[in-house]
């Protein structure tokens, strides 16, 4: 497997890209959604997120980024992960980006059925999977930030706008703590002990490894999806993220990646992690891209400090500040597959999945 610096295009994709005119799907393709809608008995953006299934085995996932589209060639070319295969690419002029791409087989049953011996195997093979992407060099050593090696990185796990890209990990550091000095912080010790370090490398990372994510089908990882988050970040985010929607349905996976000893761990970042989202909603982060020096005194001022009333300054409970309770008013409940839509539960703005489906 050839090391690379950087997205590798000089492979002829296999699918082929559409810059459109208007916001709006051609007529071919929302014929061809109506048509999954009929035979799936699924809407466009409902419930289970934005990728619905459509006739002859496909999929199409709307309103992603350019990113995903990097992400997926990136991985197909350069490991032997299973990611869905491209066929059409449609580029909008709000820059919105349309795959139809491979649908792949698998159900959250399968994951609950699993036996011992199947979590054993699991665990080996996401192992095998989770050292490819790691063996990927980055763009330069310090680089935090998209696959392509130029722009910023998209992560729920803090909000919903970009940020980056960084060069030093003191930055990327400082924009967990929303610009707060490390001096300041008063959480746990975690994160000030983890926040100092200088010698963490950057790692090739998916940022969204979870069930909802990885295709299992008659004991096998058969596909991983959902690449919108991947990027270069620091080695311990893709072991820290997996853990941010620490739910009941997942604990298979769970002792799955726990189990296997060739995942490399990271519990001290996870504690400090986890202090931060004790302390920091999700919803934060936007406001500190938009406004950093305000955000920054938002955090001088409560965000990492919690007094004895446990409440922040603004008069919000810092439970209530969790992103995981954030997210459980958008989700609900966070249900299987039901076989005829991947992944991608996250129904970030529901709206917006059929804006470009027209009249």
């Amino acid at each position: 497997m050839a090391e690379t610096t950087a997205l590798n295009t000089a492979a002829t994709p296999p699918h082929r890209v559409i810059k459109l005119k208007s916001d709006k799907l051609p007529p071919w393709l929302r014929l061809r959604i109506w048509t999954g809608q009929f035979v799936y008995h699924r809407k466009a953006g409902g419930g289970m997120g934005k990728i619905v299934r459509i006739p002859f085995g496909k999929v199409v996932k709307f309103n992603t980024t350019r990113n995903e589209l990097d992400a997926i060639e990136y991985v197909r070319i350069h490991t032997t992960i299973p990611v869905p295969e491209l066929y059409e690419v449609y580029e909008q002029p709000n820059g919105s980006i349309t795959l139809v791409m491979e649908w792949l087989p698998g159900d959250g049953a399968e994951y609950a059925a699993m036996t011992p011996e199947r979590v054993r195997v699991f665990g080996r093979q996401l192992s095998g999977y989770l050292q490819q992407l790691r063996s990927l060099e980055p763009p330069s050593p310090n680089f935090i930030g998209s696959v392509n090696g130029q722009g910023p990185l998209r992560d729920h796990r803090l909000g919903n706008i970009p940020f980056g890209p960084s060069h030093n990990i003191d930055d990327f550091h400082s924009y967990l703590r929303l610009g707060g000095p490390l001096e300041a912080w008063t959480g746990g010790p975690e994160v000030q002990a983890v926040h100092r370090r200088q010698d963490y490398k950057v790692k090739f990372t998916h940022a969204d490894l979870n069930p909802t994510n990885i295709q299992y089908h008659n004991g096998r990882i058969v596909g991983i999806i959902d690449w919108e988050t991947a990027g270069w970040y620091p080695e311990y985010w893709e072991y820290t993220k997996m853990h941010w929607l620490d739910r009941p349905p997942f604990q298979k996976f769970f002792d799955a990646v726990e189990g296997e000893g060739a995942i490399d761990k990271y519990h001290d970042e996870l504690k400090a992690e986890r202090d931060i989202w004790r302390l920091i909603s999700m919803w934060r982060y936007d406001d500190y891209y938009g406004n950093p020096e305000n955000a920054a005194a938002v955090v001088k001022g409560s965000g990492n400090r919690m007094d004895s009333s446990n409440e922040v300054d603004s008069g919000e409970s810092i439970e209530a500040t969790r992103p995981v309770e954030c997210l459980t008013k958008e989700r609900e409940v966070l249900k299987p597959h039901q076989g005829d839509v991947q992944g991608d539960v996250e129904p970030r703005n529901p709206e917006r999945a059929t804006s470009g489906l027209g009249g």
